[in-house]
């Protein structure tokens, strides 16, 4: 969302035990589940790892021309050989704005995150927010998020929180020309209408949680007469052995 500005700091947030959690996660957690890196995350977010949680779904406007995502999920599963259902979503929440999906890693940390995302939401007294995306985000030393801005649908309403989960003197954010570093312990609405890049000059990876909040959900936007945009499953990466 447009906030007008880079980014704000919101408040503080107590993250101990989502950042000791996060901390001490296996690397197969953070590689078992790929779908969001190589088909939601536009390209310039492949370069992260993620550990999926929520994420909204605009049935007429996606690029992929699909209803549901579970149909994407099977396209992206049939390309690359694997087996769609340890994917699938584990439920779907009906809002006004479309579904969001709750995926299969949430019930493993959901002990930890959910006070995190409730103080969030305490934090920016909403009356009835909906978080439509949520996930822990990790960028390795040297890693480098090209500049970019964030294009779909729910760009436009949703702000995007940042939540670090640990300090780091050398991860820096570029928002709209302007520089600045995040601290553990406090969360910011970041302008992903700007655009934005960010580089880990850190020996330590950053790890940060997303929560994308969308304030009102009394507000109903029709369907267009068309889709957005086209094409996009022609980019799902081949499957193994398949060149």
């Amino acid at each position: 969302m447009d906030i007008g500005v880079p980014f704000k700091m919101l408040g503080e947030v107590d993250v101990t035990a989502l950042a000791a959690h996060a901390e001490a996660l296996p690397e197969a957690a953070w590689t078992a589940n790929a779908f969001r890196q190589e088909v939601l995350a536009d390209g310039v977010h492949s370069v992260t790892k993620a550990i999926l949680f929520r994420h909204e779904w605009d049935r007429w406007r996606n690029p992929w021309r699909m209803v549901e995502i579970s149909e994407l999920i099977e396209k992206w599963a049939a390309k690359t050989g694997r087996d769609p259902q340890p994917f699938m979503p584990v439920a779907k929440e009906e809002t006004d704005i479309g579904p969001v999906y709750i995926f299969p890693e949430w019930p493993a940390h959901a002990a930890v995150v959910q006070p995190v995302v409730d103080q969030v939401l305490a934090g920016m007294s909403y009356p009835k927010p909906v978080v439509t995306r949520l996930a822990l985000v990790r960028l390795e030393p040297g890693g480098h998020i090209a500049p970019h801005i964030d294009g779909q649908p729910m760009a436009y309403k949703a702000h995007r929180i940042h939540i670090p989960l640990s300090n780091s003197e050398g991860v820096e954010y570029k928002i709209d020309g302007k520089k600045f570093k995040m601290r553990k312990g406090r969360f910011y609405d970041f302008n992903n209408r700007k655009r934005h890049s960010v580089r880990n000059l850190s020996q330590r990876p950053r790890v940060n949680l997303f929560v994308d909040v969308y304030p009102a959900t009394g507000l109903h936007v029709p369907p267009p007469f068309g889709y957005y945009s086209s094409g996009a499953l022609a980019s799902l990466p081949p499957g193994p052995g398949k060149g």
